[in-house]
């Protein structure tokens, strides 16, 4: 994925038409050279209805003037929330 804005990022997938992938919430988080875009969604499952919300987490890096994907994870619902919980537990 290569893009020339972050808000360019997106991980809306639509297949033959129909919408299988949806974003629900997005957060870009960034410093110079370097952003992570967080980006709640959700997967329609093949009965047509939406599976549990996912997290992505994509770490882009800014190249000339453009940005990059240099890494992606997908975390379940229930380690997003494992996620949250430890970190206000370290504040």
């Amino acid at each position: 994925m290569v893009v020339s804005s972050l808000d360019e990022v997106t991980y809306d997938l639509v297949v033959d038409g129909e919408v299988v992938r949806r974003t629900l919430q997005r957060q870009v988080l960034e410093t110079p050279g370097w952003a992570t875009v967080l980006i709640a969604y959700e997967e329609r499952a093949s009965d047509g209805t939406w599976k549990a919300p996912q997290v992505a987490v994509l770490r882009m890096h800014q190249v000339r003037d453009t940005w990059k994907r240099h890494a992606a994870m997908t975390l379940s619902q229930s380690d997003a929330r494992a996620l949250a919980t430890a970190l206000a537990s370290w504040t």
